[in-house]
């Protein structure tokens, strides 16, 4: 196709060279930036923290935008958490593009704990996230991953990725850890850890301490893909 597998070319180089970057990037743990979250503690990796859900932001709840599978069964009456469950959460893209990742956030509110996806532009991915067994591996590689928790919530975000390869050169959009520290700052999420960013998939893993009911919000200026994790509601 001339022009155009050249192009297939250089995306294959370009997510080869992303894939072995993360795979370094897990073997050394990374680091974490300190930021602040208006939902309360939390630790940042590149950009301000937006608004939470409900303080102004365009939001779209599980209950409207995802599709649930299994037979878990909504437990809001236990957790406190309108539209939460244990099942699966998913919702296609907007179709404009790839979601280009700028920051992680994780911050802990009255009830709940969030994860927090940022991306420049206005491309909104698509998603699916779910409670799976481990052992938890990278993607691509297949290379066992350390996850600290009893239980692991994996998120899928496609199109998207921390690299853009429409650009002349690959330009790396997210720079911030493959780890995201949350130590004393959360009593449910235990760890969040970058497993794989390869061909547009982008995958996170949350450890937890159970499994909880979540839900799955969808948040615009600046876009952002937010997960809430019920929580006691005691600090």
């Amino acid at each position: 196709m001339g022009a155009g597998e050249g192009k297939m070319t250089f995306r294959g180089v370009a997510a080869g060279l992303a894939a072995l970057a993360l795979v370094g990037g897990l073997a050394g743990c990374g680091g974490s930036g300190s930021g602040s979250d208006p939902a309360g503690s939390s630790t940042s990796a590149g950009g301000s923290a937006g608004p939470v859900a409900g303080s102004g932001a365009t939001t779209s709840t599980a209950a409207g935008s995802s599709t649930s599978a299994g037979s878990a069964t909504t437990t809001t009456a236990a957790s406190g958490l309108a539209d939460a469950s244990e099942a699966q959460r998913s919702a296609p893209g907007d179709g404009t593009g790839t979601a280009l990742l700028s920051a992680v956030r994780v911050g802990r509110n009255k009830g709940f704990e969030r994860i927090v996806f940022q991306f420049a532009g206005t491309p909104v991915p698509g998603y699916r996230v779910q409670w799976v067994d481990g052992p938890i591996t990278a993607d691509g590689s297949g290379e066992p991953v350390e996850v600290t928790g009893q239980a692991y919530l994996e998120i899928v975000l496609e199109p998207a990725s921390g690299v853009d390869l429409s650009a002349p050169q690959l330009t790396v959009v997210y720079g911030g850890p493959d780890r995201i520290s949350v130590a004393g700052q959360t009593k449910v999420i235990t760890d969040l850890v970058r497993t794989g960013d390869f061909e547009n998939v982008l995958t996170w893993v949350a450890g937890a301490t159970e499994r909880v009911p979540f839900r799955v919000s969808t948040l615009s200026d600046p876009t952002r893909i937010a997960i809430d994790l019920a929580a006691p509601a005691s600090p």
